[in-house]
């Protein structure tokens, strides 16, 4: 897979075969620094990962406090297969991130303490999320289910900051 995302990479674009173009835009990026080697190709993985570790930290010391957020990064860092994945560059590498970024700002809004550029910022990582992997939806599906039920979400997703996060 990872052969076929840097043969993507060679020729950005909007979407290719079977997947949207964020692996192959941030497969562009190293080797264009450092040239077409396979370490350099794979850089991006492990920054990636950290980015959602922290974005976990950040989301679970929000929710339950430090001592849950330090659980939540650690677990997600040291789990086989983010460990794997921080070897090679993944869609799953890609998305992860954003997700978890998109998570931490939903909670805050739904808490009602994120204003307009936080609700812009959620969209656009839902947005960036759409564009790393097309499991993205599964976000979209969790957010209009916690809406249903959850009248925070609901609050939050039925407004104007709402609808700008969805614009």
């Amino acid at each position: 897979d990872e052969a076929q995302y840097w043969r993507w990479s060679r020729t950005l674009d909007w979407g290719y075969y079977s997947k949207p173009p964020l692996i192959a835009w941030v497969i562009r990026a190293t080797p264009e620094l450092f040239g077409n080697e396979v370490w350099a190709i794979r850089l991006p993985a492990p920054f990636l990962h950290t980015v959602a570790a922290a974005a976990l930290f950040f989301l679970g010391r929000a929710v339950y406090g430090s001592r849950a957020g330090l659980y939540a990064a650690l677990t997600y860092a040291l789990m086989p297969g983010v460990i794997l994945s921080s070897m090679l560059l993944s869609t799953d590498g890609v998305l992860l991130p954003v997700f978890a970024v998109a998570l931490y700002l939903y909670w805050h809004a739904r808490q009602g303490v994120s204003g307009w550029i936080g609700h812009v910022a959620l969209g656009l990582a839902i947005g960036i999320a759409m564009l790393a992997k097309y499991a993205a939806l599964y976000l979209l599906i969790g957010i209009g289910l916690t809406a249903l039920i959850d009248p925070p979400s609901r609050r939050a997703i039925l407004s104007l900051k709402g609808a700008a996060t969805f614009a």
